[in-house]
């Protein structure tokens, strides 16, 4: 390939990497605290849902331009990258005053994606959202339209602790 060459960027996964066409790198890159909530680090960003099925509909975005869950590898990095995000859904949703005991935490799982940049949806109550999207949207019981978090930890391989099963685990802060 030369450097004139056009680069297919929804492949490229290398560290910051950002996609031009990709509304989620486009709200990274902007930063607006209007939009980006905290807790945030250098590998995540977490955004309200623009469309929530429940009073407390967050995303955690991956900082990286990772197409999807199933685009994550059996490696520590990618390990970290999850456990990290999922800690920080648990953060935002206690920060809101959410019973951790009533929430969704998952991934839509290719083809069933909308927007193709890693997110995890982090939802409470799980008990007040519709029907269709209880049951449906966002099961991780039904097929694999969405995906749970410890499906996807067990995938790449780094499902070794309860960390993500034990919501009463988290501290309040």
């Amino acid at each position: 390939m030369t450097e004139e060459s056009p680069v297919n960027l929804n492949i490229v996964e290398t560290t910051k990497t950002l996609v031009k066409n990709c509304i989620f790198c486009n709200l990274i890159t902007a930063n607006d605290p209007n939009i980006i909530l905290e807790p945030r680090s250098d590998q995540f960003v977490i955004i309200k849902d623009i469309k929530p099925v429940a009073t407390h509909h967050f995303l955690v975005l991956s900082e990286k331009h990772i197409k999807s869950s199933k685009s994550l590898q059996p490696n520590e990095q990618d390990c970290n990258l999850l456990k990290s995000m999922v800690a920080a859904a648990k953060q935002i949703l206690l920060n809101n005053g959410c019973d951790l005991n009533d929430i969704r935490m998952g991934f839509h799982w290719p083809p069933f994606y909308s927007i193709g940049h890693l997110h995890l949806h982090a939802i409470s109550p799980a008990s007040s959202m519709s029907a269709f999207n209880r049951f449906v949207a966002f099961n991780p019981s039904f097929s694999y339209v969405f995906v749970d978090v410890d499906y996807v930890l067990k995938r790449i391989g780094c499902k070794d602790t309860n960390e993500t099963e034990n919501p009463s685990s988290v501290s309040k802060q």
